[in-house]
C-alpha cells in the first residue's frame, strides 16, 4: 500500500482545446492545464514506486479544498465542520482523471486500466490537499 498527502489545491483535468491552423484542426492543452500537470507531477514523483505496480489496484483519494474567501463566517464554519458539502466545481470525475493520469505518467502502474476501483471524495478543509492511497485488491472484495 502506498499512502501520501500532496499539499496543493486539487485541480481537475481540463478539456482539450481545439483550433484550426493553416486549415488543419489541432488539439492542445491550455497553459493552465500544463502548469497544473507539472505541479502535480513534481509533488507525486517522490512517492512513485521504484517499479510499476502489478495487478489490479484500488485508488482512494480525498480532494480537500479551502473554503472560498467570499464565504460568510457562518458558512465557512459549516464547510470546515463538514455540514456544508462541497457541491461546487470541479467535478469529482475530472479530479479522478487528473490524479489517475498523473500517476500513470509517473508509472505508479503499467497502465491505468489496472485501476479497478476508485473511492473518492471532495470536501472542505483549512488547507487544500490531495490525500491519496493506492492498494492492491483484497481477495473476494466486492462493492
Amino acid at each position: 500500500m502506498i499512502s501520501f498527502v500532496l499539499n496543493t489545491i486539487p485541480t481537475a483535468q481540463a478539456r482539450a482545446r481545439h483550433s484550426v491552423v493553416n486549415g488543419h484542426s489541432m488539439t492542445f492543452k491550455s497553459d493552465a492545464q500544463r502548469a497544473n500537470e507539472a505541479t502535480l507531477d513534481a509533488l507525486l514523483a517522490p512517492h512513485a514506486p521504484a517499479a510499476p505496480l502489478n495487478g489490479g489496484r484500488v485508488l482512494e483519494f480525498v480532494a480537500v479544498f479551502p473554503p472560498p474567501k467570499s464565504a460568510s463566517k457562518k458558512v465557512r464554519t459549516a464547510m470546515l465542520r463538514g455540514t456544508e458539502p462541497h457541491t461546487k466545481k470541479p467535478d469529482l470525475d475530472n479530479l479522478a482523471k487528473q490524479i489517475k493520469d498523473a500517476m500513470t505518467r509517473l508509472q505508479f502502474w503499467h497502465d491505468d486500466r489496472q485501476v479497478m476501483r476508485i473511492v473518492c471524495e471532495k470536501r472542505y478543509g483549512e488547507v487544500g490537499r490531495w490525500e491519496v492511497c493506492v492498494r492492491g485488491t483484497r481477495e473476494g472484495e466486492t462493492i
